[in-house]
């Protein structure tokens, strides 16, 4: 028999969280069909020799954005993550995803990036996957139905309960997407389109999908100063129907609430206690966050919208309610540092709103409103609102997944304005900051088997005999990340060797 590739003399990490052994690893149509002694190397017809290398399985981002900025269909090579080690990224998180579409629009997806250039030929998931197909993209990718898309294409961005008959008409429409590939559902409840969605609506899904092994991603409600009201919703309901439940990038912003943190591992840790695990989350290394600043505004000025946003701002009682809250809430703000927006403003493009303001002669709280009210669709910040201390015992965690909540971009050729380093440079970081604390087994675990387990990945995240050839080869000796803000494109070292079944 001709063999695709051998991979000779390697120290295998095999996503079970056992320990290293040495082996060689036999691929023949984009799967690995032998694990064990060398054989002739001339029925081969690629050999890699990983001597002094570790080989592991192909590393799984269970939280990737790189539909939420439509980059997946802009840059689908996704060569970031490949440099990174990663062989399957996971979309559809925080309530958005991009099939299926109830109507044949984006605008969902306005607080992250700008749609205007982007069509849709697609609605349903099925539709949606032939359409990638003929992408070809890079990686093997996945996604959860986004339950505020769906809603909103039913529903429109009012603030209003669902009807019987409208819950039930998603509940259909998700169930069929699950059997057309959806790995589960996630709700955006920290966004204005998911201010409205209820416990009666997750539960419904709860029980429609329990059945067919789905997995329910959440967005918190809030990562400021109701954090652990927040996390608490939605550990509650999950305990109350065991469901496989995964909290979207876990972290409390401000450093007031840096400390609710820890009471954030004992409440996740103590509900895995009481049953089998089925409450983890993700989480990524960094300590700062792009994001939208509709997300950081108050939850009255912002539901319903981009359109009521526009019409709020121009009513002189709510903006004079809103400069009183963003006066006792300055810290949050002042520092904020615009990287991506409409680009006829690019001229406040990499400035705090503290600088803006101080360039228009007024005060921050004007500055922000000045800006919300110029720019109606996306407007991202960087904000330095996060502890590193938490991040590390959250990475620590046995429950805790590492993923990127990055974007893709092809050779170097970022297209979206911006970039936050987890995009190039997450999984780098996090093997090369913690192998000497946590054993190796396991940090390969955590991005590999585990994830396989909590998404029931039937084929992937393990090295073993009939499972895809998805490998990542390592040089221990030189993982390493080099972004920093400044220069985050600086691609990472120590990747040597990404296998793509």
């Amino acid at each position: 028999m001709q063999y695709d590739i051998l991979i000779k003399n390697a120290t295998i990490f095999d996503g079970t969280n056992s320990k290293s052994f040495r082996s060689n690893i036999l691929i023949k149509n984009g799967k690995i069909i032998k694990i064990g002694e060398a054989i002739d190397e001339k029925f081969c017809n690629q050999i890699i020799n990983a001597e002094r290398k570790y080989v592991c399985p192909g590393f799984i981002d269970i939280n990737n954005s790189s539909d939420h900025y439509l980059t997946l269909l802009s840059s689908p090579n996704c060569t970031n993550f490949i440099k990174q080690g990663i062989t399957t990224i996971i979309g559809g998180h925080c309530g958005t995803s991009l099939a299926p579409l109830v109507k044949n629009q984006l605008s969902s997806f306005d607080p992250w990036t700008n749609t205007d250039n982007f069509n849709t030929n697609w609605k349903t998931l099925r539709s949606f996957f032939d359409y990638l197909e003929a992408k070809n993209l890079g990686v093997n990718f996945g996604t959860l139905i986004g339950w505020n898309v769906i809603r909103s294409g039913l529903i429109g961005e009012n603030f209003k309960n669902l009807t019987d008959f409208e819950l039930k008409q998603l509940l259909i429409l998700t169930k069929q997407s699950i059997k057309e590939g959806a790995l589960g559902v996630s709700f955006g409840l920290g966004y204005p389109s998911g201010r409205a969605i209820s416990k009666r609506e997750i539960t419904a899904v709860f029980k429609e999908l329990k059945k067919y092994s789905a997995v329910f991603s959440f967005h918190l409600r809030d990562e400021n100063n109701t954090f652990i009201n927040a996390l608490k919703e939605v550990v509650d309901i999950a305990q109350e129907y065991q469901a496989n439940t995964l909290i979207s990038h876990l972290k409390v912003q401000g450093k007031n609430n840096f400390e609710n943190f820890d009471q954030a591992i004992n409440i996740i840790n103590q509900a895995n206690q009481e049953k089998h695990p089925f409450v983890h989350f993700d989480i990524y290394p960094y300590d700062y966050i792009c994001q939208s600043i509709y997300n950081l505004l108050p939850d009255w000025l912002t539901i319903g919208g981009t359109n009521v946003i526009k019409k709020n701002l121009s009513d002189p009682l709510i903006v004079k309610k809103l400069l009183k809250d963003l006066k006792e809430n300055k810290d949050i703000y002042k520092n904020l540092i615009i990287v991506d927006i409409e680009k006829r403003f690019n001229i406040f493009k990499n400035k705090t709103i503290e600088q803006i303001a101080k360039n228009m002669d007024t005060t921050t709280e004007n500055a922000l409103i000045k800006i919300l009210s110029l720019a109606q669709k996306q407007i991202i910040v960087l904000n330095q609102n996060l502890s590193q201390k938490n991040i590390d015992a959250g990475i620590k965690n046995k429950y805790g997944i590492p993923a990127t909540n990055g974007i893709s971009f092809d050779n170097n050729k970022n297209n979206t304005g911006f970039c936050h380093q987890r995009s190039i440079g997450s999984f780098p970081k996090y093997l090369s900051t913690y192998q000497k604390t946590i054993p190796f087994e396991t940090l390969i675990y955590k991005i590999t088997g585990l994830v396989k387990e909590k998404l029931n990945l039937k084929t992937k995240g393990i090295i073993a005999n009939n499972q895809d050839a998805d490998i990542t080869i390592i040089n221990p000796q030189t993982i390493q990340d080099n972004s920093t803000i400044q220069n985050p494109l600086a691609e990472p070292k120590g990747i040597e060797t990404v296998i793509i079944n």
